[in-house]
Formats: C-alpha cells, sequence, structure tokens
C-alpha cells in the first residue's frame, strides 16, 4: 500500500496552475526503499518499496503509513525526486491511525531543497479536482487524477 498525497486545487483553475503545484509538490514526495534483514516472525529477508511525502523539511520529518514504519530491524532510505538518497530513522508509529514518520537529516540532501507539504483535510470535499501522486514500486513518480 502506497501513501498517495491529494493536492486538492480550486475549482475552475487552469492546468498550468496544477502543473505549478505538481513541480513544487513532487520535491517533498520520496520513495521509501526498505530492506529488513529478517522479520521477527522468522520469515526470510525482505525488500519493499512505499511512499512518503516530507512534512517538516526543517526538522526532517517525513509520513508515510503505520506498516512502513515496522518495529523489527530495518534499514531504510528516501530516494528524492532528484534520485538522492538519504538514510532514514523510524521515529514513530501511532498505535491507532495508519500513519508513521521517519526522520533523515536535511544536511545530507546536497542538490534539490524539499518542501514541507502540508495537509489540507479542510480543502478536500466530493466533487473538487485532485491529483494523487506517489511511486510506482518505487521506480518513479506517479500522478492520477480524479474528483
Amino acid at each position: 500500500m502506497l501513501v498517495l498525497v491529494a493536492l486538492i486545487q480550486l475549482a475552475g483553475a487552469a492546468d498550468d496552475g496544477w502543473q505549478a503545484t505538481l513541480d513544487r509538490v513532487t520535491r517533498g514526495v520520496v520513495s521509501i526503499r526498505m530492506d529488513r534483514p529478517r522479520a521477527f516472525e522468522g520469515k526470510g529477508r525482505s525488500n519493499s518499496y512505499a511512499t512518503g511525502f516530507v512534512i517538516d523539511a526543517e526538522r526532517g520529518l517525513i509520513l508515510t503509513n503505520r506498516h512502513v514504519v515496522t518495529p523489527g530491524p530495518t534499514v531504510a532510505k528516501a530516494v528524492f525526486l532528484d534520485h538522492e538518497e538519504v538514510p532514514l530513522v523510524p521515529i514513530y508509529r501511532d498505535p491507532v491511525h495508519d500513519f508513521g514518520v521517519f526522520r533523515y537529516d536535511p544536511g545530507d540532501l546536497r542538490f534539490l531543497e524539499a518542501p514541507s507539504l502540508q495537509l489540507r483535510p479542510d480543502k478536500a470535499r466530493v466533487g473538487v479536482p485532485i491529483r494523487v501522486v506517489g511511486n510506482d514500486a518505487g521506480e518513479q513518480i506517479s500522478i492520477l487524477d480524479g474528483t
């Protein structure tokens, strides 16, 4: 399961407005690459990918799904739009809601300045055009549109 960032634009906005929004937002969306040496359940080594997004660029915080921030031993890296990779440290798994948080050192980013993406659930409503940004199995950014 991927974390998908829903981008909400005001109704009637031009496509170039969407393009400007997507250009800004995609710099804060990351592919999370995880390598689990061995699960607690006794299964062998596993590799997986997920999507996350920067919620605090100054502190280096990335929001993702709860199951991505596993309680077991994991080596995780965030891969940014320009293919820069930074190591991640799990810092929080919500016990009730489906989210978790990783931390990275913002000083590790040499070329990209990742923006902090703000959550705006108050803007989400039926019928409003949206764009959903995620990663296609860790390969590239995917953008879907909907309402």
